[in-house]
């Protein structure tokens, strides 16, 4: 039956696969004449959300936070259980990728690709900000396919087994652009009394230390559980002796 939520999955997934394609746009495989149509996603414009870290306003980070206000939605609908999950984890998921849109995110993509090639600490902010974006992306393509079609298995593969590949590379990427932003607010001239400074530090922090133990200590060790036994095969049969001793 089709439902207001169906079609958040589906603007999900349509708005997922747009920014994954934004993103190989800008990629130097690409033609530079085939990125006219996403450079603007890239550039400062008055209309966007402020960031948090700089003056920083882009279409994508716009983009990105539209997908994410549905994310939350998501998280409430567990919260009221009206869907199966992990409440903890979703939210704590989901405050890691808002800390990382307003405060790690923007100075990595604003102007990409326009004249910054001789800047090597801004071509490295560039490839850590790229490479959160296509871990996102990619989680994302691969999860909301399962909510949309509940009885498929190929859905369901894809949405325990890539994971195993794009949470390290995601979450290793989180924490590393996260400390380069802590690093740099740390050492700059803000003024240490400032709350709103002391809350950027605080969140930046979290977000290393969650990213660098309890993501590899408890979080990956939980997707293993799920993702590996549908890798290898083994989920199918372990649902058939459930199902025949019930």
């Amino acid at each position: 039956m089709f439902s207001l939520f169906t079609l958040l999955n589906l603007v999900s997934l349509t708005g997922w696969m747009v920014v994954l394609s934004i993103l190989v746009s800008q990629s130097s495989l690409i033609p530079s004449s085939s990125t006219e149509w996403t450079n603007r996603f890239f550039e400062p414009s008055s209309s966007s959300f402020p960031s948090l870290s700089s003056d920083n306003r882009l279409l994508l980070i716009d983009t990105l936070l539209f997908l994410e206000g549905i994310c939350f939605i998501e998280v409430g609908r567990i919260a009221i259980g009206q869907l199966k999950g992990n409440l903890a984890l979703g939210v704590v998921l989901h405050m890691i990728r808002m800390t990382c849109l307003l405060m790690v995110l923007p100075n990595g993509l604003v102007g990409l690709n326009h004249g910054r090639d001789d800047d090597v600490d801004s071509k490295w902010q560039e490839l850590i900000s790229m490479l959160v974006l296509y871990s996102w992306a990619l989680t994302e393509i691969g999860r909301y396919p399962m909510y949309l079609f509940p009885s498929s298995s190929t859905a369901r593969y894809v949405r325990l087994v890539l994971p195993l590949v794009t949470f390290p590379i995601g979450a290793f990427a989180e924490a590393l652009g996260a400390y380069r932003a802590l690093k740099e607010l740390v050492t700059s001239d803000g003024d240490g009394s400032d709350t709103f400074h002391l809350v950027k530090i605080v969140l930046l922090g979290l977000v290393v230390l969650v990213n660098s133990v309890l993501g590899p200590t408890m979080a990956y060790p939980a997707l293993l559980k799920k993702g590996l036994p549908a890798l290898l095969g083994n989920e199918a049969a372990t649902a058939k002796r459930k199902k025949k001793n019930e």
